[in-house]
């Protein structure tokens, strides 16, 4: 009876996530590496205990409990992110294992598969840590309050695996080498902070209100951000010919009203408190249109300029109906178009929050990075609908020469460029991010200096949008249902 009940739930589950867990545990390494890591905890289960025998006075449970958990942390992030990057980008770089090009199943059961074998992993790794874990609360110095800590690990591993998931998608070593790269600076950059405020935590006992409300919050952006890498992954994956980035495009350009959304019930309840003064709230809402923007521009830099027939299938005939097809489907003239809502909404902010002057300067600041970056992309989409170099490429190499090759030396020695005329300072803000930044902060010395680069970047981007308004109108006049209907291949046809 209990063999059936297993074997109907197996006919039911994932195919991809049942594989995943093969894979796992048919692993020697992993294997091997996890037996090391509890026999190395079991040794120092035994010296902490002798410690604390030796010393009555003794607090070895605290760094015996931080310990276990960076070294679980640790642990997670080469088996289940970096475990699954390694493999999907094998398989996807394989034409004989590819199996998102030879099987049924649609590409969000592909990424469910992997995401959720990446999270039994990590609850089955968390689960053996449980003996050290209780071992130390035994010991001196630990509350039972201190164990629920390691529940903020929880999104940020499975975060780590998931971004694993969509870099593997590419099937390139390239960008695998850049997700190698991106995971040891974040586990370097955030091992200290990390560290401390565990450590704080701890010292306090009890955790109170403010630990519910962080991890609260915590749960949210992570929720948020993964809900973006796992659209972009499914995008990745997805048939090229499909009109793949259009749930991720409506997502990106919805964010910033979510976020919103997420942040009033906070705003309320600390409304008129002046530890939450609103200009945190306006801040973190201009930060959410920040990224919507930079990764919209990014995915219309990426985009092909032109959309496949199936699209054109689904196109509405009426004016509207195919403006808004237009915008959302998969073509970078519409993720182009959405972009700009987007700026304009961040904009929009600005009166709201009631800045001072100082705070004034740094935000038009850093709308004039936006708005010379937007220039970027269209300059890059010009060049690459008229070179063999793809958009992404020039965009590349602009932001290489402008902020590392010319300017990076200006930035370094930004005492330079004090002296230098205001029409210099001024094209150097709107050509190099990184001395607008320089510039930018340093108010309110430079204020006029960055109201008057926000002014010429908003007049530079205009003209070369003015350059793409031919093609993107072009583009937007040939996306129509078609004239003639395309019909489905019969058998005969197939046949032949």
């Amino acid at each position: 009876m209990f063999g059936r009940i297993v074997s109907s739930i197996g006919e039911h589950l994932n195919p991809v996530f049942i594989k995943e867990m093969r894979q796992y545990f048919q692993n020697r390494r992993m294997i091997i590496f996890m037996g090391v890591l509890l026999l190395a905890q079991f040794i120092c289960t035994l010296f902490f205990s002798s410690a604390m025998a030796f010393n009555a006075d003794d607090s070895s449970g605290v760094g015996f409990f931080l310990l276990i958990i960076f070294a679980g942390a640790i642990l997670s992030v080469i088996i289940c992110a970096v475990g699954a990057e390694q493999r999907f980008a094998e398989e996807r770089s394989d034409k004989e294992l590819n199996y998102a090009m030879l099987t049924t199943l649609k590409p969000s059961s592909i990424i469910w598969g992997k995401l959720e074998g990446a999270f039994v992993m990590l609850l089955c790794i968390f689960s053996m840590l449980l003996p050290f874990l209780t071992a130390a609360y035994f010991m001196r110095g630990l509350s039972a309050a201190s164990l629920l800590i390691t529940l903020c690990l929880l999104p940020i591993l499975l975060l780590y695996s998931l971004a694993g998931i969509f870099a593997g998608a590419f099937g390139l070593k390239w960008i695998s080498g850049l997700y190698f790269a991106g995971i040891f600076g974040s586990c370097l950059f955030l091992a200290v902070p990390a560290f401390e405020i565990i450590d704080d935590l701890m010292d306090r006992g009890d955790l109170g209100s403010f630990f519910w409300i962080a991890v609260l919050i915590e749960y949210k952006l992570a929720f948020l951000l993964g809900a973006l890498l796992f659209l972009l992954a499914l995008a990745v994956i997805s048939p090229p010919k499909s009109n793949r980035f259009c749930a991720a495009k409506v997502y990106l350009f919805a964010l910033p009203a979510i976020a919103l959304l997420l942040m009033a019930p906070y705003y309320i309840a600390v409304r008129g408190s002046s530890s939450y003064p609103p200009e945190l709230f306006y801040t973190i809402e201009f930060l959410f249109c920040v990224f919507s923007f930079g990764v919209m521009t990014l995915v219309a830099v990426c985009e092909p300029p032109v959309n496949s027939i199936r699209v054109y299938m689904k196109c509405p005939r009426g004016f509207f109906g195919r403006f808004v097809h237009f915008l959302f489907s998969s073509g970078s003239s519409g993720t182009l178009l959405l972009t700009f809502p987007v700026l304009a909404f961040s904009a929009a902010l600005i009166p709201f929050a009631k800045l001072s002057r100082n705070d004034l300067v740094i935000f038009c600041g850093l709308i004039c990075i936006l708005v010379s970056f937007l220039g970027y992309a269209i300059l890059a989409l010009v060049l690459g609908r008229r070179t063999r170099i793809p958009p992404l490429g020039w965009l590349f190499m602009f932001e290489i020469f402008s902020n590392i090759i010319v300017w990076l030396p200006v930035v370094v020695m930004s005492g330079s460029f004090d002296k230098a005329p205001q029409p210099v300072r001024i094209a150097s803000m709107i050509f190099s991010h990184l001395y607008c930044l320089v510039e930018t902060f340093d108010a309110p010395s430079t204020s006029h200096i960055t109201f008057y680069a926000l002014g010429s970047s908003l007049c530079v981007t205009a003209a070369l949008f003015l350059i793409l308004l031919p093609d993107i109108i072009k583009t937007f006049r040939g996306h129509r249902y078609p004239e003639i209907e395309v019909k489905p291949p019969t058998k005969e046809m197939l046949g032949k």
